[in-house]
């Protein structure tokens, strides 16, 4: 039986149906027409999704089901902890991102229908399907199908980690979507393809433009067959000579990625969609989901918490962050474009209109620097996701960033290191294992880490993202809103931090803005109150002065 939410969430993509490609849609559209063009490639069509299981994948594939009326979609998944695709896809589906999605069907029968699990291998050779049953067809059978049926590509598949080695990174980053592109040169009913790289994938350039930037070391073939020659081990040997002035494996395999593309498969319709870091949803399908706490937000969380008190970083800085469903919805609108152009190269059109070349590789720098927060102003702006005032003010939500890299590790051995070594010794005393120091060890490297793009600023054009939001019709641009212009970010950061807690840390249900348990909150509040008690006796005992005034607040200090 549908909920009135899940009628409602129906009804609300339901006009999306009603669009239909028309055959003189050679044309170029005017700027906020009325026909739905982009909605109308999407519909009843097929769609292949690579990375459905990572964090922007997910919201693509939620937004996918619940609003862009396709076919058919198939969901390529790698084996993992002795779960096939099939059971990976179950698991998947059970998240709480897909609650809306679910609602809009009326069984789970009917959404199994409509995405379609397909199990791949990235270590299989030259191809990416195993040899042994996929599912319950065979192998031959499902590519054969894929073949035939897929007309757009979203090629979301990647290793973010920043230390993954060197070879692990090439071969899925450069490897598996080499793999995913030769699919695609064999299925006659393509329309588009959009590879999704990284804004940093050239971010040892102070400015970045929306083109392939071919400073690549040495030929990408020749990276892959020393990816498969040399072992690991060896491969780690020669890492800083691969990397040059790329800070990670991350970014260079997504370089090397985006040169593949250039070079061996722009002759598809292809285009390559770069996105800044990506953080919890704003509005889809619910706000403040996130599965993970990765790059920034896991530095803001482990600040809340009392866990970090300094941050390598420039507080003037420009964050680049960008909301997942905002990302998404980008993503969406890119592939029509894609698609749009790839029409007019067939066409024959030497220029399309307001572009510069239409023969150049479409890339789309997503960013508009005019809205983007900075780092002081992401961090400051998180307490408005604070239960109560009280909250708000407590002593362990403090931090400092500093842009000096021998005055943050001064100051990380005093507020991290120092008070690590204490808390172990605590715990020989209670005769538990000391975690605390191996602990601090592993945040100052994530610090360090992240510290290249906390330190750095870059120019970015964004003239091809900033062309897309003049392709969409009225109704579109509510459905399909990427401008980062239209973020209210006080309002974004309220659901910020209550939705990390909601969804990653599992902290019980929400009730009004609290979201722990009763007894968790009681001893949070001794935790701070303690922890407010130690820092007055240290003011007390030092200079007359802080004594002084210690004194005379007492009450107002105690009660912040």
């Amino acid at each position: 039986m549908e909920t009135a939410e899940s009628v409602s969430a129906a009804e609300r993509c339901s006009w999306s149906n009603s669009s239909s490609i028309s055959s003189d849609d050679d044309h170029e559209e005017p700027a906020g027409g009325q026909e739905n063009r982009v909605l109308a490639m999407y519909h009843d069509a097929t769609v292949l999704i690579t990375g459905g299981t990572g964090f922007l994948g997910k919201v693509l594939l939620e937004k996918a089901l619940r609003c862009l009326n396709v076919r058919k979609i198939f969901l390529l998944i790698r084996r993992k902890d002795n779960l096939s695709a099939r059971e990976r896809l179950v698991r998947l589906l059970q998240d709480p991102v897909f609650e809306k999605a679910r609602c809009c069907y009326p069984s789970m029968d009917s959404l199994y229908a409509k995405v379609e699990a397909v199990q791949i291998d990235l270590n299989n050779g030259t191809t990416l399907f195993p040899r042994d049953a996929v599912g319950d067809d065979d192998s031959t059978a499902i590519e054969e199908r894929l073949l035939a049926e897929t007309e757009i590509i979203f090629n979301v598949l990647a290793s973010v980690k920043f230390n993954e080695s060197i070879r692990n990174a090439l071969a899925t980053n450069v490897g598996g979507t080499g793999k995913v592109l030769q699919l695609a040169r064999r299925m006659p009913r393509l329309r588009s393809v959009v590879h999704v790289s990284t804004l940093y994938s050239n971010c040892h350039r102070t400015a970045i433009e929306e083109r392939v930037y071919d400073d690549i070391p040495m030929d990408h073939g020749m990276i892959l067959q020393l990816t498969n020659a040399l072992s690991e081990q060896e491969m780690d040997r020669f890492q800083h000579c691969f990397l040059g002035p790329m800070p990670n494996t991350y970014t260079f395999s997504k370089q090397c990625a985006e040169v593949m593309i250039q070079k061996d498969y722009a002759q598809l319709p292809i285009g390559i969609f770069r996105p800044p870091i990506v953080i919890s949803t704003y509005q889809e399908p619910v706000p403040g989901w996130t599965d993970n706490l990765n790059g920034p937000s896991g530095v803001c969380m482990w600040t809340v918490k009392g866990l970090i008190h300094t941050i390598w970083g420039g507080a003037g800085k420009r964050a680049n962050l960008v909301p997942v469903d905002y990302c998404v919805n980008a993503i969406i609108v890119a592939a029509y474009d894609i698609w749009r152009r790839s029409r007019q190269r067939a066409a024959g059109a030497a220029k399309a209109v307001g572009e510069e070349n239409s023969e150049l590789l479409p890339t789309y720098n997503y960013m508009y620097p005019a809205f983007s927060l900075t780092w002081g102003k992401y961090m400051d702006m998180v307490h408005l996701g604070f239960e109560s005032r009280l909250h708000q003010m407590v002593w362990n939500y403090s931090y400092i960033i500093t842009a000096h890299g021998p005055l943050f590790r001064a100051l990380s051995f005093c507020f991290h290191t120092v008070p690590a070594f204490f808390l172990d010794v605590v715990q020989r005393f209670r005769r538990k294992k000391p975690i605390y120091r191996k602990a601090m060890q592993k945040t100052g490297r994530f610090l360090e880490l992240m510290s290249y793009f906390g330190t750095r600023e870059w120019t970015i054009a964004n003239g091809n993202v900033r062309r897309l939001r003049g392709l969409l019709s009225a109704d579109e641009s509510r459905l399909l809103e990427f401008d980062m212009g239209t973020i209210n970010w006080a309002e974004y950061f309220r659901t910020y931090i209550p939705g990390i807690r909601r969804y990653w840390f599992r902290e019980g249900a929400v009730r009004g803005d609290r979201w722990k348990p009763a007894a968790n909150r009681r001893f949070q509040f001794m935790k701070r109150l303690v922890q407010k008690l130690v820092w007055i006796w240290v003011c007390l005992r030092m200079t007359r002065v802080t004594s002084k005034f210690v004194a005379e607040n007492l009450f107002a200090l105690l009660i912040a």
